[in-house]
């Protein structure tokens, strides 16, 4: 696999900086689920040592990103079916938390944002707009966190989303996903708005539910649990 082309990290925070690259490259699929990643190439075009690239390997291991296979090499995780279920239980508990705490305690700080990415989901639905739309989709939940004011939930749903992103993003390109999505984002916005926690709390976790169907229809093949191993090539979930 040719390693895709990144530009040379000369600031002084170094060792994020190419952390925030790595973890952008995943993200993006740049390389794939499943595929090997050139620790040796990444170091050369990054115009880095191997030090904070192995270190920002490290990081992204811990959030279930990469895993490193003992004389193998590093991959990209392509994630079992039963992996997938367990993010999606864990992402649905948590953002129906997020949602009830919201809905009890949100105020015009926090209201007036909600209310300006619903409207910008909306704008990015009807042009069709799909990067749009996911970027706007992401602010979407991170404001809904902001209304909890809730910074342990936080933290825990910022690594299952970060685990989970890349499925995110290709769901959207399932057929008519997109409108059943500002559907589900406008219902979930509603119940906030109306400070319905309950009905908020109900409506939340059936939008993960929904998200893990979308990411089981794209991980229809995948072995349970299993591991990248060297030699399975890039094929994506």
């Amino acid at each position: 696999m040719t390693t895709p082309a990144v530009a040379t990290l000369v600031h002084a925070s170094l060792g994020e900086r190419v952390y925030r690259s790595l973890r952008d490259l995943i993200l993006g699929q740049a390389y794939p689920p499943g595929s090997k990643v050139n620790v040796e190439q990444l170091c050369r075009n990054l115009g880095v040592s191997r030090t904070p690239v192995w270190d920002a390997m490290r990081r992204l291991e811990s959030e279930g990103l990469v895993s490193t296979v003992p004389r193998h090499g590093v991959f990209v995780l392509n994630y079992g079916i039963d992996k997938v279920r367990d993010l999606f239980a864990v992402r649905g508990a948590l953002e129906a938390l997020a949602a009830r705490q919201a809905a009890e305690t949100l105020t015009g700080d926090t209201g007036a944002p909600l209310a300006a990415a619903m409207a910008e989901l909306d704008r990015a639905a009807r042009a069709r707009d799909v990067e749009r739309y996911s970027r706007a989709a992401i602010d979407f939940h991170d404001r809904v966190l902001a209304a909890a004011r809730n910074q342990v939930l936080a933290r825990l749903l910022d690594n299952v989303y970060a685990q989970i992103l890349v499925l995110r993003l290709r769901s959207l390109h399932l057929a008519e996903r997109l409108e059943a999505s500002l559907a589900e984002h406008a219902a979930i916005f509603a119940a906030i708005a109306s400070a319905d926690p309950e009905r908020a709390e109900r409506i939340s976790r059936a939008h993960a539910a929904r998200g893990l169907e979308d990411a089981l229809a794209l991980t229809g093949g995948a072995e349970s649990g299993a591991a990248p191993r060297a030699g399975l090539g890039s094929a994506a979930p």
